[in-house]
């Protein structure tokens, strides 16, 4: 009878731990308000190192992208996004960290992706936001 009361008081525990966590998760990440996430880019970084599978996309013209860009990134011009979205992109549960020109065209670009039916997108600033980041860290460590 004691094992089967432990037993019992253990799941209780188990549940409430794992749902308290993926509420909590959860009332992090979005932002009020929004179709879309904002995030720093440092926030980004941090959530990327955890997360599973994720897309970083790059809403520049293809000539800016050509010349320099983050690692491992994908052109997706916000010209092209309601033309070439689903192309670049196949997965529409994949979380994407979009980037531009400036949190204008990110912002952009972010509605855009949730509009068409992207469930995960994180809006993250500019291609600069990103540069200065890295130039911080490099610089720290």
């Amino acid at each position: 009878m004691k094992k089967k009361i432990r037993i019992v008081f253990y799941l209780c525990a188990l549940t409430i731990v794992i749902f308290t966590a993926w509420s909590l998760i959860r009332s992090l990440r979005p932002s009020r308000g929004k179709a879309y996430e904002r995030l720093t880019v440092e926030e980004a970084k941090e959530y990327m190192s955890f997360e599973p599978a994720y897309c970083i996309v790059d809403v520049r013209d293809a000539p800016d992208y050509g010349k320099a860009h983050i690692d491992g990134a994908r052109n997706l011009p916000l010209d092209q996004i309601i033309r070439k979205g689903d192309e670049v992109i196949p997965d529409r549960g994949m979380m994407l960290y979009v980037y531009g020109y400036d949190t204008q065209s990110s912002c952009a670009a972010a509605q855009k992706l949730s509009d068409m039916g992207f469930t995960s997108v994180a809006e993250t600033g500019s291609y600069g936001d990103w540069i200065r980041f890295e130039q911080a860290a490099h610089s720290s460590g």
